[in-house]
């Protein structure tokens, strides 16, 4: 009885999916601001400072802070 609620604690799932809705303000490195938030992208060299953007994100912990190792970006769409 005790390995089944093990297997069935360890398969429990804390995520949450979001979306940001902004202007990019900065890019640097492997990170783009959208506003305040910074997020970690994997080509940079497709946003421009000034795209407007909505970003849906996974955050994969239960901390209030915004640190953007924590966040995995599902998808972020380019508005016109």
């Amino acid at each position: 009885m005790s390995f089944i609620c093990l297997a069935i604690s360890g398969c429990t799932n804390d995520s949450e999916e979001f979306e940001i809705t902004g202007e990019i303000t900065r890019i640097e490195d492997e990170m783009i601001s959208i506003g305040t938030r910074e997020i970690i992208v994997n080509n940079v060299t497709k946003y421009k400072v000034g795209q407007k953007v909505k970003a849906t994100l996974i955050d994969h912990t239960a901390e209030e802070d915004w640190d953007p190792d924590d966040y995995e970006v599902k998808e972020i769409e380019i508005i016109d």
